[in-house]
């Protein structure tokens, strides 16, 4: 097993509305096994407006913010003492695709790969950092299969320059959809014939990720988020938002005669994320080769909680749809540090820190 160069590496999730850090002791025997421990798990909220879309609208009210979590003795935790991170990247300030290049595997050099995404990519030329990686199991006969992502510069730069100006070294930015399938996706299981599907609820956007053929094979963004729930909610049914808030998640789409309105207004918002999810799925069987059929949906992030959301999905889509275990591949004999319901906001910087605490130049796989 390689050493890890970077030692104490951490996870950190900066979204819209909060920031998710986690850190882990690797506890790992021998390779392919890989085991974790819980070091470190914090989470803040942010104000509305520090952050838009992804985009740091306020760097140095977002830095103090990120001050607090990792090193405020006033929280009664121990300082974050590890100087390396690996921080997530917003996927609607990414992209990520599977490229076919008509070549073998062995005859792919970085100008065909580089030739080939640019083809692709929505962004200007020489605007992007690029990354690529190829797994077993891709080359089939004469065309190779790549997972290329790419970030604008200015959006790196910028998440960047935040870190390192808390003196932190950044390992690695990674789209979301990424680390969201390295803790969602089960490391120990082959997949054979048959696809996953990783939806993210998040409280201000939400995405849909098809893994198949063991990498990700696209992700799209959906028109769906908590926040918009719950104002739709407040505003439909006349309630203050924290009441909102609270009848989304423990009522839902449970059906009460009291409350006709509200529950009204969710199976909107429900009826309008299934034919997203639909249109999304038809999309990757039509425009994709070679698909195997998504066989399960595993959602994670807050909306997850939503009651009964899974039942309407699953009856939908027809097919199984459920709230996912986001700490399976630590593969830890301890309980978790969160509840299950809790547990599902934290998928993203669980995959973040599983990277961290391995190697990170050696864990660029998806899983």
């Amino acid at each position: 097993m390689f050493l890890n160069p970077f030692p104490g590496a951490f996870g950190l999730d900066i979204g819209d509305l909060s920031i998710k850090m986690l850190q882990l002791t690797n506890t790992s025997r021998r390779r392919g096994h890989r085991s974790y421990e819980v070091a470190a798990c914090r989470s803040t909220k942010l104000p509305k407006g520090l952050i838009i879309d992804g985009i740091i609208q306020e760097p140095e009210k977002v830095k103090k913010y990120l001050v607090h979590l990792l090193y405020d003795a006033r929280t009664s935790k121990k300082p974050i003492r590890s100087q390396w991170v690996v921080a997530s990247i917003p996927d609607t300030q990414a992209f990520i695709k599977r490229i076919d290049i008509q070549k073998k595997l062995t005859d792919v050099i970085e100008e065909d790969i580089n030739d080939a995404a640019h083809r692709h990519i929505p962004f200007g030329e020489d605007d992007y950092y690029i990354d690529w990686q190829a797994t077993s199991g891709e080359e089939q006969g004469e065309k190779t299969s790549i997972l290329v992502t790419a970030v604008p510069k200015r959006i790196a730069d910028m998440y960047t320059h935040l870190l390192e100006s808390l003196g932190l070294g950044v390992i690695a930015l990674e789209p979301e959809a990424i680390a969201l399938t390295r803790a969602m996706i089960t490391a120990q299981k082959t997949y054979t014939h048959e696809a996953r599907g990783i939806l993210n609820l998040g409280a201000t956007r939400s995405s849909l990720t098809v893994y198949d053929h063991d990498q990700i094979q696209f992700t799209v963004s959906l028109p769906f988020s908590g926040e918009y729930i719950t104002d739709a909610l407040a505003r439909e049914c006349k309630l203050p938002y924290q009441e909102a808030e609270k009848q989304k998640i423990t009522t839902g789409l449970a059906y009460t005669k009291n409350q006709v309105v509200c529950w009204t207004s969710l199976t909107r918002s429900a009826e309008i994320l299934t034919k997203e999810i639909q249109k999304s799925m038809q999309f990757y069987t039509t425009h994709f080769s070679d698909t195997n059929p998504i066989t399960h949906i595993t959602m994670c992030g807050g909306g997850a909680m939503m009651k009964r959301l899974d039942r309407v999905l699953s009856l939908k889509l027809k097919t199984t749809t459920r709230p996912g275990n986001v700490w399976k591949n630590l593969s830890s004999k301890k309980s978790p540090p969160l509840s299950p319901e809790e547990s599902l906001r934290f998928a993203v910087v669980i995959g973040l820190a599983i990277r961290a605490s391995a190697n990170p130049f050696f864990l660029r796989d998806t899983i």
